[in-house]
């Protein structure tokens, strides 16, 4: 197995065990050889860097028992529009959509029944060649969507999947802004260019298919889990080709498209990564809690998804350096 190039940053765990290399063991020389590869130059204060900027993110949640839901803080920016993804399932759970969809056009409240017609072309939809919408709408769609899994459970049918993906953080309202400083760890490194920045909210289970990053990043779970798969820059894009050919297509697999979020491409992304043992023999798997950090090195190939699959709220964040 090659030397992994991830590095793990735990809020818990501050110690030289948070950071491990393929192996599995606590070699900080080893693992700071294997990062300089991709220019990030490490030192021990710099494991402290991160929680900085993690901290300030409980501001914007509260714990429901094992779930998490956001805080009384959010409620001034429920108004704030931003970009978001869902998915219809084909099968099972389209009719989740429709549920919704009338719950919130047959609200009292008139901004309950302005998202209900947000959710209309995604509604009316019969064609079974489409399950990823993109829309922009606010915040509070995303509130009305937990509400409604959590009212609904899983006993009902699969919940609402929406997700606020890849919303740049120079788009977040001033003070929203202002709880996510860029980390200490990439501000210090290299040339100490931001290259762009994200916030990730949405209820499970999220998902984002095989792809490769043009910069190295630093992504940041705030609440929930997730589970992240990487391959080898050489394994990744064989893998990934193999599945082109079979498709008869040339995709891009650096940005988040339409054809790798549906259909044919979406589903042999995901059986390829998370179904095929032979297929990603070089892979290797973190999971991050509420608080982890998980260094992704330029041109290492990753999926990620959520651990849950019930409807709650998970959050991440997450900076592309150079």
């Amino acid at each position: 197995m090659p030397p992994a190039l991830t590095l793990i940053l735990s809020h818990a765990d501050h110690s030289a065990s948070g950071l491990f290399n393929a192996h599995g063991n606590g070699d900080l020389k080893s693992t700071q050889r294997h990062v300089a590869l991709s220019r990030l130059q490490m030192t021990g204060q710099l494991r402290d860097a991160v929680p900085d900027t993690v901290s300030p993110f409980h501001k914007w949640f509260r714990k429901d028992g094992q779930d998490t839901s956001f805080s009384a803080y959010m409620d001034s920016f429920h108004q704030w529009v931003f970009p978001y993804e869902l998915i219809k399932p084909l099968i099972q759970g389209s009719e989740t959509v429709a549920r919704l969809h009338d719950n919130l056009l047959n609200s009292r409240d008139a901004v309950d029944r302005d998202l209900g017609a947000a959710l209309e072309c995604v509604a009316s939809e019969t064609s079974r060649k489409h399950q990823f919408f993109q829309l922009h709408a606010p915040l509070r769609l995303l509130v009305k969507a937990l509400e409604f899994n959590n009212a609904q459970g899983l006993a009902a049918s699969p919940p609402v999947q929406l997700y606020i993906a890849q919303s740049l953080l120079t788009d977040l309202p001033g003070p929203l802004q202002g709880d996510v400083p860029a980390p200490a760890l990439i501000r210090n490194v290299g040339r100490g260019d931001i290259y762009s920045s994200s916030v990730w909210l949405g209820t499970e289970p999220t998902y984002t298919p095989l792809h490769r990053d043009p910069n190295p990043n630093l992504f940041c779970q705030l609440c929930s889990s997730k589970v992240v798969r990487l391959l080898p820059p050489d394994a990744g894009l064989g893998l990934y080709n193999s599945i082109q050919m079979r498709l008869r297509q040339s995709g891009n697999s650096r940005m988040r498209s339409t054809e790798m979020m549906e259909g044919g491409e979406r589903e042999m992304l995901h059986s390829a990564v998370w179904g095929n043992k032979t297929a990603t023999a070089d892979a290797q798997e973190v999971r991050l809690r509420a608080g982890d950090s998980l260094f992704i090195p330029k041109g290492w190939w990753h999926s990620v998804k959520s651990e849950r699959s019930d409807g709650h709220l998970n959050g991440s964040v997450n900076w592309w350096f150079r």
